[in-house]
C-alpha cells in the first residue's frame, strides 16, 4: 500500500548527528511512514552508522541508499525519484522534528485538500533557541515575498510536485529557495500549521554557516529563477515581488555572510557580484512597492544602501553585527 508520506534525508559526513535525526523520525505519531536515507558519498563512516541504525530498528520503513557524492541538491532529487508515498517531507541530518509533526500535518491537508502545508519551527544553536514563525500568507506574489525559502517545514502533495518541470539545481547551495521560488506560481492550496515542529539546528561548522564563498552561488541560483519566470512567463506578473526578494537576499542574508568573508579582495567581490546582479536586473528597485510600504529597521536599511555607502554597511556588519540568533 502507498504510505501515507515519504521523508527524504539527505547524508553526507553526519554520523554524529544523523542518529537524532532518525530517533526523531521513528518518534513520530504517524507509523505510516517511507524513510528514504540517502548516503551521499560519505566519507567517514555515516553508512555504517546508518546500516547499524537500520538493523536495530526493523520495524521502520526505511530505504538505505547510497550514491556518489554530487551534493544536496542532486540527492534531494535522487530521493525524489524513489518515493511512493502521498506526501513528501524533507528533513536534513542535523535537525530534528516533534512526534506529531507528520500526522497533524497531513490531517489538515487531507482535510484541506492542499497542495503545501508549512509549519512554524525553531532556530538552535550554541548560544540558544528561537521560534521562527512563518505566515500566514495567500498564494502567487504574497507567498514569493513571505515565503521562508526552505524545504524542511513544509510537506508537499506529491502528485502536485509530479506536475512541476523543475528540480534542485546541481552543484549549488540555496537549492531550496529555486525550488520553491520556481514552485510558487503553480501553488493554489496552501495551509499553516500555528506550531513549530523542526528544530533547525544550525552548526557553526556546517558550510552554510561558515563557507562564506558559497554566497556566490546565490547568484547562479537566482539567474536560474529569472530564467525560468522570463521561459514560462511569469515575470511581468510576479516582476515586484521577485524584485523585492533580490533586494532582501543580496542586501540582507547573503550581504551578511559575504561581510565575514575573511580575505578582503574576496569580501569584495562578491558583496559586489550581489549588487551588481540586483541593480543590473532591477534598477529601479528603490521604487519597488514592498519595500516602500513595508516598515520595520531592516526596509529602512534596504531603503539606505547604494553604491557609495554599501563597503562601509559591509565593516559595520563585520565588526558590530552579533552573530547569533
Amino acid at each position: 500500500m502507498r504510505p501515507k508520506l515519504s521523508v527524504i534525508v539527505p547524508c553526507y559526513n553526519c554520523r554524529n548527528t544523523v542518529e537524532r535525526t532518525l530517533d526523531s523520525l521513528a518518534a513520530q505519531t504517524l507509523k505510516d511512514l517511507e524513510l528514504i536515507v540517502i548516503n551521499d558519498g560519505s566519507t567517514d563512516d555515516t553508512l555504517q552508522v546508518l546500516e547499524k541504525y537500520g538493523e536495530k530498528h526493523p520495524e521502520l520503513n526505511i530505504r538505505l541508499l547510497t550514491k556518489e557524492n554530487e551534493g544536496i541538491a542532486a540527492a534531494r532529487t535522487f530521493g525524489m525519484e524513489q518515493v511512493t508515498g502521498e506526501y513528501i517531507g524533507f528533513l536534513d541530518s542535523d535537525d530534528y522534528t516533534e512526534p506529531g509533526m507528520f500526522a497533524e500535518m497531513t490531517e489538515k491537508a487531507d482535510s484541506e485538500n492542499l497542495d503545501v502545508v508549512v509549519s512554524d519551527f525553531f532556530w538552535e544553536n550554541s548560544k540558544g533557541s528561537r521560534i521562527q514563525k512563518e505566515g500566514p500568507y495567500g498564494t502567487g506574489c504574497d507567498m514569493m515575498v513571505n515565503l521562508f525559502a526552505v524545504l524542511w517545514n513544509k510537506i508537499y502533495r506529491t502528485d502536485f510536485i509530479r506536475t512541476l518541470d523543475f528540480t534542485f539545481p546541481y552543484g549549488n547551495r540555496y537549492e531550496d529557495a529555486c525550488y520553491l521560488y520556481c514552485m510558487t506560481p503553480y501553488v493554489k492550496r496552501i495551509g499553516f500549521m500555528n506550531k513549530p515542529y523542526v528544530h533547525y539546528v544550525q552548526q557553526e561548522t556546517s558550510i552554510t554557516h561558515t563557507n562564506n564563498s558559497q554566497v556566490k552561488n546565490m547568484i547562479a541560483v537566482f539567474r536560474i529563477i529569472l530564467d525560468y519566470y522570463r521561459s514560462h512567463g511569469f515575470l511581468e506578473e510576479y516582476r515586484d515581488a521577485l524584485e523585492y526578494v533580490h533586494i532582501r537576499f543580496f542586501l540582507g542574508n547573503s550581504f551578511l555572510r559575504s561581510a565575514r568573508i575573511a580575505d578582503s579582495k574576496d569580501r569584495r567581490e562578491t558583496i559586489m557580484l550581489g549588487w551588481n546582479l540586483l541593480n543590473n536586473e532591477f534598477p529601479q528597485w528603490k521604487k519597488n512597492p514592498y519595500l516602500r510600504s513595508a516598515g520595520g529597521m531592516k526596509n529602512r536599511y534596504f531603503r539606505m544602501v547604494s553604491g557609495w555607502n554599501i563597503m562601509l554597511f559591509a565593516w559595520v556588519f563585520r565588526h558590530f553585527l552579533p552573530d547569533n540568533l
